[in-house]
């Protein structure tokens, strides 16, 4: 067997053997689907620093992790429907309240997704639509997150 092939049979078997209380504390649904969801987000979010910011070699994943984000949020789904504050999450009552400028605040951080995507190429405009999409994400963290 390849060293690679063993390595993904490897990984594959200890995810499925590991419980799934052990994976994760939180038994609601909506919210370990929004947290994942999230993550997606910001990782492609950290790897876009890291071309845009930093420096990284790979221009061609600009548009890439920009798309991947857009990816992410279309499938959040129902993910905050009434009762899912309940549990562990970062997620204020503010977004139960004010349900419609927290969708909007989502749809603009899918905008600014977009935006950065269609800028792929060149570099001045996807550093301003980063920029602006970052600001977009800060809005909706800033309103509807609790801070650590």
């Amino acid at each position: 067997m390849k060293p690679r092939s063993l390595l993904l049979s490897f990984c594959a078997a200890s995810i499925l053997t590991t419980p799934i209380t052990t994976q994760a504390d939180e038994t609601n649904p909506n919210i370990v689907h929004r947290q994942g969801i999230y993550k997606i987000a910001g990782g492609h979010m950290t790897s876009l620093k890291s071309i845009l910011a930093l420096g990284f070699e790979a221009p061609a994943d600009v548009s890439f992790h920009a798309q991947g984000i857009m990816d992410a949020f279309s499938h959040m789904g129902n993910s905050f429907p009434p009762g899912s504050d309940k549990g562990q999450t970062r997620a204020r009552k503010e977004i139960w309240e004010d349900m419609d400028t927290f969708k909007q605040r989502g749809k603009d951080a899918y905008a600014a997704a977009q935006a950065l995507r269609d800028s792929a190429g060149d570099r001045s405009a996807e550093l301003g639509a980063f920029k602006k999409m970052a600001k977009a994400c800060k809005a909706c963290h800033d309103d509807f997150r609790k801070k650590k």
